[in-house]
């Protein structure tokens, strides 16, 4: 589940890079995603519903920082490893296809 954190969070900060091939300025949206991470430092369960939703499904801070401490201390179901393990082969996969399409639009910076 370690791994599957850390393939997800590299599908986040690949997709930032994508993004930069169409918006030159996307440091506003890495201080979005630094901060957001920063929020995974409490359980999922501390925040409201709503705020679990989007830390679930949206940005998936649940399945980068609550699930695998969870694991780690025995407290997890093999359902959320499952989806872990799935969610990270989505963002891998999405990034990459975000990727390949992206570099249909680039344009070289010094030709």
């Amino acid at each position: 589940l370690l791994i599957a954190s850390l393939a997800i969070l590299y599908s986040l900060w690949f997709v930032l890079a994508a993004l930069s091939i169409w918006f030159i300025k996307v440091w506003n949206a890495t201080e979005v995603l630094r901060y957001t991470l920063v929020a995974g430092r409490y359980p999922v369960s501390a925040y409201p519903p709503a705020l679990r939703l989007i830390f679930t499904f949206v940005l998936p801070v649940a399945f980068l920082t609550t699930i695998p401490a969870e694991a780690l201390l025995g407290k997890s179901s093999s359902i959320w490893a499952i989806a872990a393990l799935g969610v990270a082969g989505i963002c891998l996969t999405g990034s990459r296809l975000l990727w390949n399409y992206a570099q249909r639009f680039y344009t070289s910076a010094s030709s």
